[in-house]
């Protein structure tokens, strides 16, 4: 009896772990909560862009000049939080931003009168920020993506140079005027941003800031009371006068959450091994074609000395406006081990433009000219550009991916200019007062330009077949070689004044493209590049010796069309 009891007590014992287990297989965990953008987040970016300063004229409406472009190179970081209620795609947040610049750029200014010794405007911005509101609509798979707006304040730190040029003024401190502020206005913009994972997103935007208006005096001038008569110069008292000052950048951006594990994808693979399918080889491959559209400025500033700080103060400027047509090859190669190769190459035409030869003269021995500006009505020449980038993908997901590069960047720029007509100094007896046919060619200018690449390359996917790309590359190097040739100077003994210098820049560059078929796709783009140089020497007109300095400063920016075919493309 003892026995059964003791059987019937372990049988039962024995079914209890057995509905248990049963119990146990039944237990359903709860889903995890849906990801939101919900949260604060810190992060970096990159880019670039331009904008323009004005100065105004307190004489009178200039004949040319007054606005100074400023592209720009521009790294810093940005912190904020975003809320999102469960269930809703919209999402409101804050942010600040901060950002260094590296931006100088160039103009005449106060060039009222070809009786009057006008200056040379300088801008040197450095430091930018903003402090916005956001509001954006999350879209795609899990809402893993964002569009949004901002606005709000921004600010900027800037340096301005007004400089009376000629050598009748140069180095008196009061021809001289500068003048460092901090401007506060506003900002608006807009974005797109992609999560790559719980912790990680990427971000790409666009931001228009104007920083309103601050007063300034103007410099020591001189103007002359009889045309053509150095004996005449007499010297002018400065006036008050306002400059504005505004800004467009792109911005390649990063952002972490601390909050969230950054390590880990959204498949809880390690966030280093993100992915997409890989190729049946191991890598993808894609080639194609482009025509662009585009438009250029050209400008050297030749010095009075060979002293690069006193670079402010002028005897001359050659500028350079120019549309031209290229076609170029394009590809890309990305390898099972995240490594990518890209690049492209192309050349055209300049097929028309013009070009203003400044001049500051007021007590020249044979023709004393306060300010020539003479008119060269015809631009024709060529462009040719290569680049090649090696670069390593950092995050990838099936629909995005961000990644690092450094390469090289070559571009070469040939200009002749034809025709010539004074448009600034009164009266006859000047040069070009009788304009001359745009048959005859009066100035050459020749280029070649050097640069080393680092930069930040971003894809996301923003509807199916839909993909948005975008490339900011500083240049922390740039070389240049230049020849100009005035082909009318029988006054000196030779015509032509090679230079050679370095300098900084940026390129940017974006394309939306769609996928036709799995392999072919169409696109169209836009791309922005600037140069400019930090130390030029020129040797003048056949000179052994370096004469002056010579600033110089090239963009070239314009729109593309593209298709290209995919290898091995896992979409």
């Amino acid at each position: 009896m003892r026995y059964v009891v003791v059987v019937g007590v372990l049988m039962a014992l024995n079914g209890t772990d057995a509905f248990s287990a049963d119990i146990a297989r039944l237990v359903v965990k709860a889903p995890p909560a849906p990801w939101t953008w919900s949260g604060f987040y810190i992060g970096g970016h990159f880019g670039g862009g331009s904008g323009i300063t004005h100065v105004g004229d307190p004489y009178g409406p200039s004949i040319y000049g007054d606005d100074i472009r400023t592209p720009k190179a521009l790294i810093g970081g940005q912190l904020g939080y975003n809320w999102q209620q469960a269930g809703s795609p919209w999402v409101f947040g804050l942010e600040a931003d901060v950002s260094a610049v590296d931006a100088d750029g160039t103009n005449t200014c106060l060039a009222y009168s070809g009786l009057f010794v006008s200056a040379n405007c300088r801008i040197q911005q450095d430091v930018m920020g903003t402090i916005t509101g956001r509001v954006g609509q999350a879209f795609g798979p899990a809402g893993h993506s964002l569009a949004y707006v901002k606005g709000g304040a921004a600010f900027l730190s800037s340096r301005l140079s007004m400089t009376t040029n000629a050598l009748d003024f140069f180095g008196r401190p009061e021809a001289s005027v500068n003048a460092n502020a901090v401007q506060w206005g506003w900002t608006i913009g807009l974005g797109v941003e992609h999560a790559l994972a719980p912790a990680w997103s990427m971000k790409l935007e666009y931001d228009y800031a104007n920083f309103g208006s601050r007063d300034i005096a103007t410099p020591l001038g001189g103007f002359q009371t009889v045309p053509l008569d150095p004996a005449s110069l007499v010297e002018t008292a400065g006036l008050p006068t306002a400059v504005r000052q505004d800004s467009h950048v792109v911005k390649l951006g990063v952002n972490y959450r601390p909050g969230a594990d950054a390590s880990r994808g959204w498949d809880n693979r390690p966030a280093a091994l993100l992915t997409a399918a890989p190729s049946v080889s191991g890598w993808s491959a894609e080639v194609g074609a482009r025509y662009w559209y585009s438009s250029g400025r050209y400008q050297n500033d030749l010095g009075m000395s060979t002293d690069q700080p006193l670079q402010n103060a002028l005897i001359s400027r050659l500028t350079y406006e120019t549309t031209g047509h290229s076609g170029e090859v394009f590809g890309r190669v990305d390898s099972s081990a995240r490594v990518f190769l890209k690049g492209f190459a192309g050349g055209g035409g300049l097929t028309s433009g013009h070009m203003n030869d400044e001049d500051w003269l007021p007590t020249y021995r044979d023709t004393a000219m306060a300010y020539s500006n003479t008119y060269q009505g015809r631009v024709e020449g060529t462009i040719a550009y290569a680049t090649l980038d090696v670069g390593y993908t950092l995050l990838e997901t099936p629909g995005a991916k961000l990644g690092a590069f450094a390469g090289y960047n070559f571009y070469r720029d040939r200009k002749d200019s034809y025709g010539c007509a004074q448009i600034a100094y009164p009266g006859g007896g000047v040069i070009c007062a009788v304009p001359s046919p745009t048959t005859g060619i009066t100035i050459s200018q020749s280029e070649d330009w050097h640069s080393l690449r680092v930069g930040v390359n971003a894809m996301v996917t923003i509807a199916p077949g839909l993909k948005l790309t975008a490339d900011a590359a500083y240049l922390p190097y740039v070389s240049v070689s230049g020849l100009d040739t005035h082909y009318l100077r029988s006054d000196e003994s030779s015509p032509y004044s090679p230079a050679n210098g370095t300098g900084r820049g940026m390129q940017l560059e974006a394309v939306l493209t769609y996928d036709v078929t799995e392999r072919f796709s169409v696109g169209v783009g836009g791309r922005f590049w600037s140069m400019w140089t930090t130390d030029v020497l020129t040797r003048g007109f056949g000179s052994p010796f370096p004469t002056s300095v010579l600033p110089i400063r090239a963009e070239r920016f314009g729109t593309f069309l593209q298709s290209s075919y995919k290898f091995n493309a896992v979409n």
